[in-house]
């Protein structure tokens, strides 16, 4: 997306809001306003420290709907991080709260959290040694207090301890951690810094810094309190050279939790034993109800010899046989993708697309040496089967006429094909959610689908617009729900499209079933055998 264009999207549909704001003062998405040159600011900030700093990167607990499967997936983005600290010779260790407390569940509502209890992660913190640096990961709104039920731990054992939050929702709205913080803890911060955008430089860097008890108070992305003054820095670079970054540090995580349990990013995987790899970073398509685009909006992927170094690496530490590519866009660059796909049959193995695969970006050639390379399910970013609502509310775009003929090769080659759609879009009318399940029905003869209720998601357009509008509020984005319309943006009543949600769903999978039984008990053969296949609308399984 050319900055132009993105200038344009950027007044006429975010108006003067922190979203807005973050993107124009970022290098990838700025309109040439950002200063060039920064020089640093040390502050004291305390004693240096006479041993190397000791590191602990938590991952949280996580909540979903009720009605969604619970993944088990290695937090992927900390592992990175915990690379880059070992790169640079740094003490660091990884805790990950949803894996060790995978049975734990607590309940809310319709939400449900999974993971250690406080308790519990705080008898784990007293039993390890004292970290210096905690740094805590947190994707969604949903976990956000997940991300304050486990400051508050870390301050009440380790009080000493500095803590800085990163991920998505601390970088497009830092000053809203703080903020939270102060309401929920007072004058006692839980919260010392946010390093916003992606930290496999900036954390390493921070961490470094502070071993001499100094703070930069200019660091890129930084944001917090010295000297009892706040300052909140703009996100300026993005990594460029994505082979330059170490693998991620699995080997400081159970593996063998992730691995026995075996519900990974697509929970119905065909292996057992799935490893999950990222080949790139960024989504320039810019949908509306998207956030994760907005963080990473400028496209880069690593090479092939370094992506197949690493599927290497994870075949031989951990004799996996199946892998799951977590991209936004695996296919966005054809060239590379043919490139890589064809050097993937070499590894013979399984794989998958958990996240959606843009439409456009696939043809029947590219389909047949993705099959050839191990593709056994490829999972299809849909998001509506109404020309109109992609156009004028998604901002996506879509060849729809392309999909049957895609669908039919991806057949030929026993490839699963999975859908994603997003009805209940503010101005989307009953009859084109109608036309859009229709066309489903009738021409797209998919293995699978999920049917998600439009969320106005912290980071995307669809969230600010919502806000102005009053649809909804701050609070009630931190309890999001795709599989019901508590939090309401349509105009259609909310038990209405509920109910079309689900009578879509159970006619989908009868559908599916009566098509092609074959098909359907292969895909769904584990969960079968095991008496784990839930019902119609337990579809969000696939």
């Amino acid at each position: 997306m050319d900055n132009q264009f993105f200038g344009k999207r950027l007044n006429e549909e975010l108006g003067n809001n922190e979203l807005r704001d973050y993107l124009a003062n970022k290098e990838e998405t700025s309109l040439g306003i950002i200063p060039k040159v920064y020089e640093p600011d040390l502050r004291t900030f305390c004693e240096p420290y006479e041993r190397p700093l000791r590191t602990l990167l938590i991952s949280p607990p996580i909540t979903i709907p009720r009605d969604m499967q619970k993944r088990c997936i290695p937090p992927l983005g900390l592992s990175y991080i915990g690379a880059a600290l070992e790169a640079k010779g740094m003490d660091v260790a990884m805790l990950d709260c949803m894996v060790e407390g995978y049975s734990c569940e607590e309940y809310s509502g319709n939400l449900m959290t999974y993971g250690l209890t406080m308790e519990m992660l705080e008898e784990r913190l007293k039993s390890m040694p004292a970290p210096d640096v905690v740094g805590i990961s947190v994707l969604f709104s949903t976990d956000l207090h997940n991300l304050f039920n486990v400051t508050r731990v870390i301050k009440k054992v380790l009080p000493r301890a500095i803590v800085v939050a990163g991920g998505l929702h601390p970088t497009i709205y830092p000053k809203e951690i703080f903020e939270l913080d102060q309401s929920l803890n007072g004058s006692q911060r839980t919260v010392d810094f946010v390093i916003r955008g992606e930290g496999e430089e900036r954390f390493p860097a921070f961490v470094k810094l502070l071993q001499s008890g100094k703070v930069d108070k200019n660091a890129d992305g930084l944001v917090g309190f010295v000297e009892g003054e706040f300052f909140c820095n703009y996100q300026r670079a993005t990594i460029e050279d994505l082979d330059s970054l170490a693998f991620p540090a699995y080997h400081l995580l159970p593996m063998e939790k992730y691995l026995q349990i075996n519900v990974p990013f697509s929970p119905v995987p065909q292996g057992n034993r799935v490893a999950q790899i990222l080949t790139s970073r960024g989504c320039p398509i810019g949908c509306s109800f998207c956030a994760s685009s907005n963080m990473y909006k400028k496209y880069r992927h690593r090479s092939v010899e370094n992506v197949m170094a690493e599927i290497n690496q994870l075949k031989e530490r951990y004799n996996i046989d199946e892998i799951q590519f977590a991209d936004d866009n695996l296919t966005l660059n054809r060239e590379h993708s043919v490139e890589f796909f064809t050097a993937l049959k070499e590894a013979n193995l399984k794989w998958c697309t958990p996240n959606g695969t843009m439409v456009n970006t696939l043809t029947p050639e590219l389909l047949d040496l993705m099959a050839r390379s191990g593709l056994y399910q490829i999972t299809l970013s849909l998001d509506s089967a109404n020309a109109k609502t992609l156009k004028n509310l998604h901002h996506k775009p879509v060849n729809l006429n392309s999909i049957p003929g895609l669908i039919a090769k991806a057949k030929e080659y026993g490839i699963f094909t999975h859908g994603t759609l997003v009805v209940g879009m503010p101005g989307e009318t009953v009859e084109d959610i109608e036309e859009g399940f229709e066309f489903v029905l009738n021409h797209l003869p998919l293995t699978s689908i999920s049917t998600f209720i439009a969320a106005a998601i912290p980071g995307s357009e669809l969230y600010h617009q919502s806000l102005d509008k009053g649809l909804i509020t701050k609070e009630d984005a931190r309890r999001i729900d795709t599989t019901r319309s508590k939090i309401h943006l349509s105009d259609i009543p909310s038990a209405q499209l509920e109910k079309m949600v689900m009578d879509f769903q159970e006619k989908f999978t009868t559908t599916a079933k009566l098509r092609d039984p074959e098909e359907y008990a292969r895909k769904y053969k584990k969960l079968i055998d095991m008496g784990r296949l839930q019902g119609a609308y337990g579809g969000r399984l696939t």
